[in-house]
């Protein structure tokens, strides 16, 4: 018995049923009469990641993401000063400097620069451009801006934003905010005060300073600091990002804070897609349930985009049997759009009524066509079969199996 007979006799069996007929014309593409909301409850496919309650500390995801940020980068280049003076800083770079070139040496180097730039950024950066290694000369330079606004925000950002020589890279302020997100949260928060107009430009550069802040222990300090903002872009950022960070380690108390603290009622939509993905990330099935909560007219289909875009991430077969219960509509669109891409190459012919089952009829026909695509590449004749029996038009056919018409 092949896949396709399997399919229609046990897999589509589970279907939604609420299932209607969709057909609408477009304007460039060709009309589809498919049925929409009608789909297996999961393409046969190597499973990904399973999702579990299992939540990492907040020190041990921020380590994670690390270590996948400078698996091909430069070392961390974080350093305490160890009461170094400016003069010691200098005499041992001449000293490392005199080293034959090594991996050794230049771990001396990231850790020398690292502590240097907080006690004097302009000298660290300036010994940095001394390097004849150009790779290595980059990345101490960049350590040499990021560890000077880890220790002197004020001079750093001034200076990255004066960029007086005009040979700093052109991600020079995200060194800055970097920097900034590794240092005191208290120093840290009285420089956001300091320039609260500015900053609120910069947007989302500058708000994930409170990504960094919050994993490194700075719960109370960016929680306390956030309630005492005025209402305002500012504290809508603060708030934002702690939500998300709060909810990946405890989603029900970044909610209730969520719902007691966010005022600004244009940021409620922003603040509740924050914690639906986050919330995603560690029990997707309790995020559903919690959107499933609102009011009909307040359950916005970014939320669901959200959850089940990390749910399909970590773990596609849970999350599309999950995707298959739930009843048919627009909001759905983007997840089986996602979830369709996600699995046709590995079996095109289970995939195709997933591409048949989005409402939206120009998003429906790019689907449908990307997997007649992959599937042509794996079994032309299986592909001719389907589409040749599958209730599609005769240019509908053509296009999916590229067939050229007769000129008259």
């Amino acid at each position: 018995m092949n896949s396709r007979t399997l399919m229609i006799g046990g897999l589509w069996a589970v279907s939604l049923a609420g299932a209607y007929y969709a057909g609408v014309s477009l304007r460039s593409e060709p009309r589809v009469s498919v049925v929409a909301g009608v789909r297996p409850a999961a393409v046969e496919t190597i499973g990904g990641r399973p999702v579990g309650k299992r939540v990492m500390t907040a020190e041990q995801a921020l380590a994670d993401e690390r270590r996948r940020a400078s698996e091909d980068g430069a070392p961390d280049d974080e350093g305490d000063v160890d009461g170094l003076t400016k003069e010691e800083c200098r005499k041992r770079f001449e000293r490392i400097a005199s080293l034959p070139p090594s991996r050794e040496r230049n771990l001396e180097y990231y850790k020398l620069i690292s502590q240097w730039a907080q006690i004097d950024g302009a000298g660290a950066l300036a010994a940095a451009a001394t390097i004849d290694e150009p790779k290595l000369r980059y990345e101490l330079r960049e350590s040499a801006l990021r560890n000077w606004a880890r220790g002197n925000p004020e001079e750093a950002y001034a200076f990255a934003m004066a960029n007086p020589n005009k040979d700093l890279p052109e991600h020079r302020m995200q060194l800055v905010f970097d920097g900034l997100g590794r240092s005191d949260p208290g120093k840290a928060l009285a420089f956001f005060d300091a320039h609260r107009e500015e900053l609120e430009k910069q947007g989302d550069r500058a708000s994930m300073v409170f990504d960094e802040l919050y994993e490194r222990g700075g719960h109370d300090q960016l929680v306390s600091w956030a309630e005492r903002q005025p209402s305002g872009k500012m504290r809508d950022m603060a708030l934002n990002r702690i939500i998300d960070r709060w909810a990946r380690y405890d989603p029900a108390g970044a909610k209730d804070w969520m719902e007691r603290s966010v005022t600004n009622k244009e940021n409620i939509g922003p603040a509740r897609v924050e914690l639906a993905e986050s919330w995603a990330r560690v029990n997707p099935q309790e995020a559903l349930q919690w959107v499933g909560s609102l009011p009909a007219k307040e359950r916005d289909g970014d939320y669901y985009d959200r959850i089940f875009g990390r749910w399909i991430q970590y773990d596609r077969n849970a999350a599309a049997q999950q995707l298959a219960s739930q009843p048919p509509g627009p909001h759905l669109d983007r997840p089986i759009e996602k979830y369709t891409y996600e699995v046709m190459r590995q079996n095109p012919a289970d995939t195709m009524p997933w591409a048949q089952s989005i409402n939206d009829e120009g998003r429906r026909w790019r689907a449908v066509e990307r997997v007649a695509d992959a599937w042509r590449s794996k079994d032309k004749a299986g592909l001719q079969q389907y589409v040749l029996s599958g209730g599609f038009t005769e240019e509908q056919q053509r296009k999916l199996l590229r067939i050229e018409e007769k000129k008259k």
